[in-house]
């Protein structure tokens, strides 16, 4: 479900790259109304803090400061003041608590009750003043208030015990205001002019949900809507070579990623020198190029190169002599390995390629391409060799290297597919994860990640991007790496139309 951030205390966003830049240097213009046509039903974004810079590390939104105990079980946040919600009240403690209550009362079945967990109570300590008392240490309790996950900030009292799923949207705080909701259909917000940050440009903004790919697209060429999300690669490829005038896009550089992993558990795979030869027999370039027409970024690890969680560690390289000499040393007799994908995604083009590439250092490889809950069936079960795999654009180590932690059923696999169970990582990546000082944290998760990446039951490939596409009128939209409509500093409310 995506989101659109309304509110929060503190902030997470990288801003994506755009191909109209030179419209930030243009005067911007008030005024208008934006449609905006996505691919989904849209969830509501109020989280507390956020990130602003290209590292990631947190910033002031709603709370301007906050400090945590040496132990990390009590955070006190200093709430910034004459903030008001859409419905005139302003925001004071007393409404974050309520939310936060409300999140951990199990009757409401909230959605963010899970990433609550460490949180014993939240304390009012007078208008402008919060504190959590945790009932341990949560190295990614800051990060979770990033995010809709977590709870929203929303008035006291504005939804009742027990209401599961309201049928409106309570007041936030955000530059837009709730206007309309027509399920399926679409969603009207209108500038909030008390907004306590930088006013939006627009009058209004309307989402309209269109599902299929091609015919937001075509609605967007028709000019029907101003902005879609989740372009094909192969229009914005178009768009880029000059081919398709009128429209620009704006791109999130991380949306998602591409893994190859293997079942480590069982043969070929449970060698580790086969799998390295595998490791550098690919082009990772050549494989993203002809899978996203040479829109995404290649990876070695499961972070960017440059961002803060990136480690200077050693990962196998592309090397064909090197491949076909671990080949060689693995005892591979040239039996054919089944390397298995999700239909409907761009797998059975990722596979070709990967296919071609092992064909060339002597490996044989047959593809297998199933649809979505078959291919996951199997791979719960481990009953695969290697195969294509997603993943997300982590804020924190923690959630991105633990699902390869042993589990205790490899017929019953949940987080770790591959099957790989090493109590030398285990052991680090637990310290890593309860360690409160973030120099040693840090020092700590590279150690793990160096032991991972040394034994190989997953090859990061790349982070595949998602597209923005707009008509050329609409001026100063930028996104995240994770394609937000409103990322701190970019989104929505910095557009304005040129017309």
């Amino acid at each position: 479900m995506k989101r659109f951030a309304l509110t929060s205390l503190v902030f997470v966003c990288l801003l994506g790259t755009t191909s109209a830049l030179e419209a930030a240097s243009a005067q911007p213009k008030r005024g208008g109304t934006i449609t905006l046509a996505i691919s989904k039903e849209l969830a509501l974004m109020n989280p507390l803090i956020n990130t602003s810079d290209q590292n990631g590390s947190i910033q002031p939104r709603l709370a301007e400061s906050w400090e945590v105990s040496k132990d990390g079980k009590l955070y006190s946040f200093k709430l910034r003041k004459g903030v008001k919600f859409h419905n005139g009240k302003e925001l004071t403690a007393e409404d974050i608590k309520f939310a936060v209550d409300y999140t951990l009362n199990p009757k409401n079945g909230a959605h963010g009750f899970d990433d609550l967990s460490a949180v014993e109570r939240a304390e009012a300590v007078d208008k402008y003043t919060l504190r959590f008392h945790m009932k341990r240490h949560n190295p990614l309790f800051l990060t979770s208030l990033t995010d809709i996950a977590a709870f929203s900030a929303i008035p006291k009292e504005s939804l009742p015990e027990g209401m599961r799923k309201p049928n409106t949207f309570p007041a936030g705080t955000g530059p837009f205001k709730f206007v309309e909701w027509q399920p399926g259909q679409r969603i009207v917000f209108e500038r909030f002019d008390d907004y306590w940050g930088q006013k939006a440009y627009v009058d209004r903004v309307i989402m309209k949900e269109i599902g299929d790919a091609t015919v937001r697209f075509t609605a967007l060429q028709a000019g029907d809507v101003d902005i879609i999300e989740r372009t094909p690669y192969e229009w914005v490829q178009q768009i880029v070579e000059g081919k398709i005038k009128g429209i620009g896009y704006t791109k999130a550089a991380r949306a998602g990623a591409r893994n190859l992993e293997f079942n480590v558990a069982d043969p070929p795979f449970n060698n580790k020198k086969l799998r390295l030869a595998v490791a550098y027999a690919l082009d990772k370039k050549e494989i993203m190029q002809a899978a996203y027409f040479g829109l995404a970024d290649t990876t070695d690890q499961r972070f960017a190169r440059g961002q803060f969680w990136y480690f200077d560690v050693p990962s196998p390289q592309y090397d064909q002599n090197k491949a076909k000499a671990l080949l060689k040393e693995s005892g591979y007799k040239g039996e054919t390995l089944e390397l298995m994908g999700n239909r409907g995604e761009v797998a059975d083009v990722e596979g070709a390629t990967i296919q071609a590439q092992l064909k060339r250092v002597g490996i044989k490889v047959e593809l297998k391409i199933l649809e979505r809950a078959s291919a996951l069936e199997l791979r719960r079960q481990g009953k695969y060799m290697f195969k294509l795999a997603g993943g997300s654009d982590y804020p924190d180590p923690k959630p991105a290297y633990e699902e390869y932690m042993c589990e205790p059923d490899l017929k019953k696999r949940r987080l770790n597919e591959s099957g790989y169970c090493d109590k030398e990582y285990d052991a680090m990546l637990q310290k890593a994860v309860g360690e409160v000082d973030p120099d040693k944290r840090k020092a700590l998760f590279k150690q793990a990640v160096a032991k991972l990446l040394d034994d190989s039951p997953v090859l990061p490939i790349g982070f595949t991007p998602r597209f923005f596409t707009q008509r050329d009128y609409v001026k100063g939209f930028v996104t995240n790496s994770g394609g937000d409509f409103q990322p701190w500093g970019g989104g929505l409310s910095r557009a304005w139309i040129d017309k």
